[in-house]
């Protein structure tokens, strides 16, 4: 049995009167250790009792952790039995409320939802709410609303305290959101549940508005133990506060460097301020550091103190190794630079064999990522080696093709129509079916069920017709065998889903299925990848229930729903497996871990440090603004009245040093040896646009005087045509071919007579025919399309003119090949603007006809500020003259381009016509709106909209925003016209000729589509 020999450090935390206590403790520095000798002291020394002492610490894992460590240590010195309390933050938290809960309406068997059934509740609120300025049909319309709910629970507030200060787009999106939390918060207490913002906020009402109960509690702790307090949130220290405050001794141990979560509500405040919120009347509490690190070798801790020192410039210990302790050797750093994300993924594998050759087990090997999306091409490269690995995230798990195929025979019987379920168990590698093979059963369907069914029920199923079998002709043999064993199996299995548990059901489909017995074919590295994903899908079948109701298969399958489109960060500390396999994980779940051999690749600019967008409480409505923080002492001093650019330097630097801390936590998970890579082309397939670089971090380490470049490229290669592995062609000899089976195929692809006379002089000519009969069938007996509608010819509106001039990319993302926009206030202040105008002008609008198509409204539409727009409008000459038309709609043809709009209003004007397009904002120089006058003229010169044509014209844009009307006029004479034509050919003949080219400039920072446009995002980086 190991004797613990404290350090210098340690002894002088452990002999640390009964007071309250900082410890700073940097990582690998034995801080779980020195916390349960501490605990042990408390009892030996000060007399305390072990129900007198409380624990806390962040993680279920680190909890455990916490209490086994607790209990050892103890040992001989309390009775059996008698423990200490261990909590973590928000288990403390629920311990009070099922004491006491009552008190402030949470009963002791009130349920906790899981953050995936609250996505699930706030889906289905948002779908049943209207918003004025929240698009909520988005995919991850839930994010937004989950964050900002989430911060008020971190900062103790209910949606009503949020004041709303401003009248801009993100005020009243945040509005929207603030009332979609409001419901939130009905839906729980209608349910009877609550979330783990609920457990804070109900808890500290519990104990700041009932002083017994503060007492009761307060009194029944000597002493408190807070670990990682790092990582706790503002409600967290706040409840802390209100029961231990200067009254109960507190020990809170941490490492601010370590402080990784600020993203999902932790304070550095915290750390920093504790001495004064747990100081005694005495003064402040002290501080006293824990440095010596007993995980890594010298090499590893200077590289950690190096990056380090790039958080922030206040002065903080270095880590050292620790008295004694030189078990581990100095350690190395590998660096390297590879021409592209394949060379980089291929020498990481073949980099882990020459370790492994050598004597390094592969569980001692872990791949760290600062992003999911950069696991793919390690992952495949590791399975093309034929090196064991274990992903350890578990965002991707429906992707893996085990899983995927369990998850598909699910989605088959509790959903039989779900065809592309259906049709991935019946092509997958077990039946092996074609699509020709398919083609026969839709056939079928379409001749003999389809006439019989209700033109309103759903239509027949592919598993209706594999029912009917013998009714079918022009099946081959070896499909119609396959397609009776689906059935026989399919059958066996919806028989089993009827009284089956979740995790029953699952196990019994993968072994009708035989799927064990093809893991078992398998070679092992990739056998146990599959294992080890099919056992983590079998832990949440077994683990999950249901909101309500039993666990259904359906309710099961709505869950997955949820967590395949909802994409969050995992928040605990990986529990890897017993296996001995690499691990894959990203930094966030690699905090608490250790491994002797450490991966850092994609080392390249603006991925790690990431320059993805950060918390901007001025732009982002799902950002708590600062004023209202709890912490808001510790923040950048960042208002409305804050100048745009000094906020985004302010803000940017806050994210740059998060992303610091993440790479000290990153390089500290090393024992011995760190590399470090990176690559000039990135992209899966498709590479990059443009070369990228070093990153600063991978710069530093480089820098590092006992860094060995592996292999370095130092100019980048020409850009490839595609990214990813290619097999490489094998030259051992083929039995059925002279030489080997690539040589064959570059015959076969030079002559297509090749196969079938080489078949002949083998004899098996007529076996060579039937299989080719048959993967004709499979590949290519497809059936006949019917003809559909003859085709239209392409049209657009003025507006999509207007955008097409502005910039034909963003023209194809928004009327061709439509992407997802955000919905927008000012377009509707436009739209609300343009109807009040037209209901003055005509008295009455039918209610049907207000549709938001009814405007022609370009980008610059509802930019205002000033007085309202519809008040100067009333101001204006145009509210004391009657129009002629108002809202008149026309359709032209321009070259082979069908134009459709509607002139605002076309007043009377000696000698002839003024059209007139209002805009609800300021006026803007953009030479792509005189396109809209443009379409107008055109359009008053080739149809009779009064069965007259104008003698003269005038088009006039009339601005209302900013508080004063300002018009810009253009007399209309033939030259304008003529040039009005010839660039309106222009423009259609673009859009008809589908040519889509980018063209950056200052559209571009209001554009929805900028995050898919590298050109529009070089152009706004290189503005700044």
């Amino acid at each position: 049995m190991n004797v613990f020999v404290p350090s210098t450090e340690q002894r002088v935390i452990l002999d640390h009167p009964l007071s309250s206590l900082r410890v700073a403790a940097g990582a690998g520095t034995g801080k779980t250790t020195t916390v349960a000798e501490r605990v042990v002291r408390l009892v030996a020394d000060h007399g305390l009792e072990p129900e007198e002492i409380l624990g806390i610490t962040f993680t279920n894992k680190a909890a455990e952790e916490l209490a086994d460590r607790v209990r050892r240590s103890l040992g001989d010195h309390v009775e059996l039995g008698r423990e200490v309390e261990v909590h973590t933050y928000h288990g403390f938290a629920a311990q009070l409320l099922r004491e006491h809960g009552a008190l402030v309406g949470i009963e002791r068997d009130t349920p906790l939802v899981t953050p995936t059934f609250s996505r699930q509740m706030l889906r289905s609120i948002l779908d049943s709410m209207d918003f004025a300025s929240f698009d909520p049909t988005t995919r991850f319309a839930v994010e937004p609303v989950r964050a900002l709910a989430s911060a008020l629970s971190d900062h103790l507030l209910e949606p009503e305290d949020v004041a709303i200060e401003g009248d801009d787009d993100v005020w009243r999106t945040r509005h929207d959101l603030l009332r979609a939390i409001s419901r939130y918060r009905d839906e729980k207490r209608r349910l009877g549940v609550v979330d783990y913002g609920d457990l804070l906020a109900r808890a500290h009402r519990l104990v700041t508005t009932r002083p017994e109960i503060r007492s009761r509690v307060a009194e029944r702790y000597r002493a408190v133990v807070l670990d990682e307090y790092q990582d706790t949130n503002p409600a967290q220290r706040e409840l802390l506060r209100a029961l231990f405050g200067p009254s109960t001794p507190v020990m809170a141990v941490g490492d601010p460097d370590q402080t990784i979560y600020e993203w999902r509500g932790a304070s550095l405040e915290n750390f920093d301020a504790f001495p004064d919120h747990f100081g005694s009347p005495d003064g402040p509490a002290p501080t006293l550091h824990l440095m010596g690190n007993r995980r890594s070798g010298p090499v590893i801790l200077d590289v950690a103190n190096r990056l380090r020192a790039n958080i922030d410039d206040r002065p903080r210990p270095a880590l050292a190794p620790a008295t004694g302790i030189d078990s581990t050797g100095p350690g190395s750093i590998t660096t390297a630079w590879l021409p592209t994300v394949t060379h980089e993924a291929t020498w990481i594998a073949e980099t882990i064999l020459d370790l492994h050759d050598g004597g390094t087990a592969w569980r001692d090997c872990a791949i760290l990522f600062r992003k999911n999306k950069d696991m793919l091409a390690i992952h495949d490269a590791l399975a093309r080696h034929e090196i064991p690995f274990e992903v350890a995230n578990l965002g991707g798990l429906l992707g893996v093709p085990e899983v995927a195929d369990l998850h598909a025979w699910f989605r088959v019987l509790e959903h039989p129509g779900d065809g592309p379920a259906l049709v991935r168990v019946l092509m997958g590698g077990r039946f092996r079916l074609g699509m020709g093979d398919l083609a026969v059963l839709t056939r079928w369907l379409r001749a003999e069920l389809a006439p019989t069914i209700d033109d309103d029920a759903p239509g027949p199923s592919l598993i209706e017709a594999i029912d009917h079998l013998e009714d079918m002709d022009g099946l081959r043999a070896r499909a119609r065998n396959a397609l009776e064993r689906f059935r026989i199996e399919h059958r066996i299995l919806l028989q089993a889903a009827q009284g089956l548990s979740l995790v029953e059901l699952a196990r019994t489909v993968l072994d009708v299925t035989g799927a064990w017995a093809d893991l078992d074919s398998m070679d092992d590295a990739a056998g146990l990848s599959a294992r080890l994903n099919l056992f983590r899908f079998l832990d949440l079948a077994e683990s999950w229930s249901p909101l309500e109701g039993r666990p259904s298969l359906r309710a099961f399958l709505d869950h997955l729903a949820v967590m395949e489109q909802e994409h969050t960060e995992e928040l605990d500390t990986a529990r890897l497996s017993e296996s001995d396999a690499v691990t894959l994980i990203t930094i966030h779940r690699a905090k608490g871990l250790e491994w002797p051999v450490v991966f850092l690749p994609a080392l390249y600019e603006r991925n790690f440090p990431s320059a993805t967008r950060y918390e901007d409480p001025l732009r982002r409505p799902e950002v708590l603004p600062y004023g209202l923080r709890l912490d808001r002492e510790s923040l950048p001093d960042i208002g409305p009245d804050t100048p745009e650019q000094e906020a985004k330097d302010l803000l940017r630097a806050r994210h740059l040093r998060q992303e610091w801390r993440l790479a000290y936590v990153a390089a500290t998970r090393a024992k011995r040896r760190i590399l470090a890579s990176g690559a000039w082309w990135y992209g899966h397939p498709e590479p990059t646009k443009k070369p990228v670089s070093p990153s600063p971090l991978l710069i530093q380490i480089d820098e590092h005087p006992a860094a060995q470049r592996a292999i370095w490229t130092d100019q980048p290669p020409d850009r490839p045509e595609t990214l990813g592995f290619r097999s490489e062609p094998s030259t051992a000899p083929d039995p059925h071919f002279e030489g080997s089976w690539p040589h064959a195929l570059r015959n076969a692809i030079a002559d297509a007579t090749w196969t079938r006379r080489h078949a002949a002089t083998a004899g098996v000519a007529d076996t060579y025919d039937l299989r080719v009969d048959e993967f004709r069938q499979m590949l290519f007996d497809l059936p006949d399309t019917p003809p559909g509608p003859p085709a239209e010819p392409p049209s657009t509106s003025a507006t999509g003119l207007v955008t097409y001039a502005t910039c034909p990319k963003r023209y194809q993302w928004s009327e061709v090949d439509r992407l997802p926009r955000r919905a927008s206030a000012a377009a509707r202040r436009g739209i609300d603007v343009h109807r009040r105008i037209e209901l003055h002008s005509l008295g009455i609008v039918p209610l049907e006809d207000l549709t938001d198509d009814r405007y022609d409204l370009a980008a610059v539409d509802g930019v205002q500020g000033g007085a309202d727009p519809y008040s100067v409008f009333l101001e204006s000459r145009f509210a004391r003259r009657r129009p002629l038309l108002v809202e008149a709609p026309f359709e032209l043809t321009i070259g082979e381009l069908r134009v459709r709009g509607r002139i605002d209003a076309i007043y009377p004007a000696e000698p002839g016509w003024e059209v007139v397009d209002f805009k609800s904002g300021r006026r803007r120089d953009d030479p792509a709106l005189r396109v809209q006058l443009e379409t107008y003229a055109v359009a008053c010169s080739e149809i009779e909209f009064l069965d007259r044509r104008p003698d003269a014209l005038t088009a006039t844009f009339a601005y209302l925003g900013g508080g004063s009307l300002v018009e810009d006029r253009h007399d209309v004479d033939g030259a304008w016209l003529e040039d009005a034509r010839a660039h309106l050919h222009m423009l259609a003949e673009g859009i008809v000729a589908e040519r889509w080219d980018p063209t950056p400039g200052p559209a571009c920072n209001g554009c929805d589509f900028i995050r898919f446009c590298e050109p529009g995002r070089t152009y706004l980086e290189d503005e700044r």
